[in-house]
């Protein structure tokens, strides 16, 4: 005679064993990564911190502004203080990735008082003196890479699958200046926590690490990041903020114009 206990317990066994036997590929898990859902819009204080070898460092804080179109999404940065950054802005837009499009950046520099666009090629140029590139301001490009799973391993005691990219063209070499990265994902919220960059001869020369995550309004956020120079021990420190998801930013914040005359607290009514 059956049992309704074992066979509920029975049932729950097979559901939990078949969760448990999911395995993505590399592509699978990099595309989870590229469409986590981050709400429609984001807004953030945040300060970019440029550390030294000899310990010194320096702080240039800006407000963070993203926004979804479709597939596609829109970013706006701008520097607020201190005087020497105060006006700068960056803006980009990252293209879905099934259109096959080069996502755009352009740059306002108020002592020039133009909009530059950054070309594809200035793309690993260094970000406002820190360690993160333009390039690392994009999003993930999943078909930029051939990727392999190369294992498992924990970081700061959370799972993580261990990804290897290699460029898929010369001209993904050329646009990153990235040989081969070394890719952790956390398992349970598809964060990248860590990255590791390779250059020509095989030697890392460039480290990211996700050194806080949090989860704000259900969604699971990286609050501070770190890209670490190897060779020269330069660091750059990305500290986040007040953020809030889902606030209903104008379109206004992301057109080009709002590059010349700068993003102003009273234009922003709904952040609390």
């Amino acid at each position: 005679m059956f049992s309704l206990k074992l066979l509920s317990t029975g049932l729950l066994l097979l559901i939990t064993t078949a969760v448990h036997a999911v395995e993505y590929t590399a592509d699978e898990i990099l595309s989870k990564v590229r469409n986590r859902a981050d709400g429609a819009d984001t807004y953030a204080k945040a300060s970019l911190v440029l550390k030294e070898k000899n310990g010194s460092a320096r702080t240039r804080n800006l407000l963070f502004l993203q926004k979804d179109y479709g597939k596609d999404d829109k970013l706006t940065l701008n520097f607020t203080e201190p005087a020497d950054v105060k006006g700068v802005v960056l803006q980009s837009i990252n293209y879905d990735e099934a259109a096959a499009k080069e996502d755009d950046q352009w740059m306002y520099l108020p002592a020039f008082r133009q909009v530059r666009r950054i070309a594809a090629t200035d793309k690993r140029g260094s970000f406002m003196g820190s360690q993160f590139s333009y390039i690392d301001l994009d999003k993930l490009r999943v078909t930029d890479y051939q990727q392999t799973r190369i294992g498992e391993e924990k970081f700061n005691e959370r799972d993580c699958y261990l990804i290897e990219r290699i460029p898929a063209a010369l001209e993904v070499i050329n646009r990153t200046g990235y040989h081969k990265v070394h890719v952790w994902v956390d398992k349970e919220s598809f964060v990248v926590l860590k990255q590791v960059y390779f250059d020509a001869k095989g030697i890392p020369f460039k480290e990211f690490q996700a050194k806080k995550i949090e989860i704000v309004q259900d969604i699971w956020t990286v609050t501070h990041s770190e890209m670490r120079d190897l060779v020269n021990s330069r660091a750059s420190d990305l500290i986040f903020s007040d953020v809030s998801y889902d606030v209903g930013l104008d379109d206004v914040f992301f057109q080009q114009n709002i590059m010349k005359t700068g993003v102003k607290s009273g234009n922003l009514p709904t952040i609390r």
